[in-house]
């Protein structure tokens, strides 16, 4: 049967450093070391989680009192203000509309639609211009029709 201790030796050996009598010490230095870094990263890391409290801080209370100037100042101009918030908000709905809306290349009225129909806004809006000018013309083509004894002023 085997021994106990045929596994100690190279326990020993491992703990060593694998070396005689001057490799625990250059372990223990390492170890010392290690640790020594060790232990200036956690007073870095408190140091810095330090400072980001603080900052965290200053900035938090520095906006809660731009936070009230803002509160007061809608307070005391009530009307400007709904009117300069339904423009932003109604500005940046025409932005991410335009941003973010899909574009149909041919709607279902090019696609269907014939095109004297699709132009009939058009040839519409053209009969009202000519109904315009006829209107704005009639005095002169009125005053063109009547006898000359009735046009003398």
């Amino acid at each position: 049967m085997p021994s106990g201790n045929q596994g100690r030796p190279q326990d020993q050996n491992r703990q060593n450093g694998g070396a005689g009598k001057g490799g625990g010490e250059a372990a223990r230095g390492a170890r010392e070391a290690v640790q020594n870094v060790g232990q200036r990263i956690q007073e870095s890391a408190g140091q810095v989680g330090a400072q980001l409290r603080e900052g965290y801080g200053s900035a938090r209370e520095e906006m809660g009192r731009r936070y009230r100037s803002a509160e007061g100042m809608v307070a005391r101009n009530p009307a400007p203000s709904l009117l300069v918030g339904f423009g932003i908000g109604f500005g940046l709905g025409l932005i991410l509309t335009t941003m973010l809306g899909e574009r149909e290349p041919e709607s279902w009225a090019d696609r269907h639609v014939p095109d004297r129909l699709r132009k009939l806004p058009d040839s519409i809006q053209d009969s009202l211009e000519q109904l315009a000018e006829t209107v704005r013309n009639l005095p002169d083509a009125i005053t063109r029709n009547l006898p000359a004894s009735m046009t003398r002023r």
